[in-house]
C-alpha cells in the first residue's frame, strides 16, 4: 500500500480527497487500474479497508480533513474497487455497510444505488434518505472552512427522484429536490423551479421560481 500510503501522508490536497478511487491516478488524471487493483487488494484483504490510523493521522494533521471522513472514504473506495474491478456487490455492499455504521454519507448513497438496481425501492429509498439528511458540508479540523460532504447533494436529488417516479408522493419529491437545491446541485435548482412554476408538490411561485432558475443557470456557468 506504498503508493497509497505517499499519497495520503505526503501529495494530496484537499481537493484531491473526494475524487473518485483517490491517490490512483497519473499525471494526467486517468485511473492507473494495475496499480488500483494492487493498492485496493492489500487495503482490502490485510486492513479490511480500514486505512492504519497513522496514515489517516498524518493526512489528517497536514490538511485538515476529519480522521473519520478519511476514514470512511477509504472504506467507500475499497467498496467500489469490489463493484466496479471485480463485479462483488456483496463484497461492495459488506464494506458501505462498515462505513454506514461511522455515518458515512457516501457508503448510504452507494447502498441506496445498489439497490435500485436491485429493483428493491423500498431500501433504495431508506438509504437515499439517510444519505440525504447528513450535513452537505463538514468542517476541517482548526480552520474556519467548509468542505463538501461527497454525494449528498446526489443522495438528495436521487431520493427526490425516487419519491416521484416510484411513489408518486411530490411533497416529499419536492423536500429532497430543494436539499438537493440549497447544497448547490444544478439540476435540483432547475427541476425546483419547474416545480414551484407549476405548482407540483408546493404551492405556485412565480418568484421562488424565477429565483431557482438564475441559481441553476449561475451554477451552470460557475462549472463552464
Amino acid at each position: 500500500m506504498e503508493v497509497l500510503n505517499n499519497w495520503l501522508s505526503n501529495k494530496c490536497s484537499l481537493k484531491d480527497i473526494n475524487k473518485y478511487f483517490f491517490g490512483i491516478r497519473d499525471k494526467n488524471n486517468n485511473l492507473n487500474y494495475k496499480l488500483m487493483e494492487r493498492e485496493y487488494e492489500y487495503l482490502s484483504f490485510k486492513y479490511n479497508g480500514i486505512i492504519p490510523k497513522e496514515i489517516l493521522e498524518k493526512c489528517s494533521d497536514r490538511i485538515g480533513i476529519p480522521m473519520d471522513y478519511l476514514l470512511n472514504r477509504g472504506l467507500c473506495e475499497t467498496a467500489f474497487f469490489h463493484l466496479k474491478l471485480k463485479n462483488d456487490k456483496k463484497m461492495a455492499k459488506r464494506y458501505f455497510r462498515v462505513a454506514i455504521k461511522f455515518n458515512s454519507a457516501e457508503a448510504s448513497f452507494g447502498m441506496s444505488l445498489l439497490y435500485c438496481e436491485e429493483n428493491n425501492i423500498e431500501k433504495a429509498i431508506k438509504y437515499g434518505e439517510k444519505s440525504a439528511l447528513e450535513p452537505p458540508m463538514i468542517k476541517l479540523i482548526n480552520q474556519d472552512k467548509l468542505y463538501p460532504n461527497y454525494r449528498v447533494h446526489e443522495a438528495q436529488y436521487q431520493t427526490g427522484h425516487l419519491y416521484a417516479k416510484f411513489k408518486k408522493d411530490f411533497t416529499k419529491c419536492f423536500c429532497f429536490y430543494l436539499l438537493s437545491a440549497e447544497s448547490g446541485n444544478i439540476r435540483g435548482n432547475y427541476l425546483i423551479s419547474c416545480m414551484y412554476k407549476k405548482g407540483v408538490g408546493c404551492e405556485k411561485n412565480e418568484e421562488f421560481s424565477k429565483k431557482y432558475l438564475l441559481k441553476a443557470t449561475s451554477l451552470v456557468k460557475c462549472k463552464c
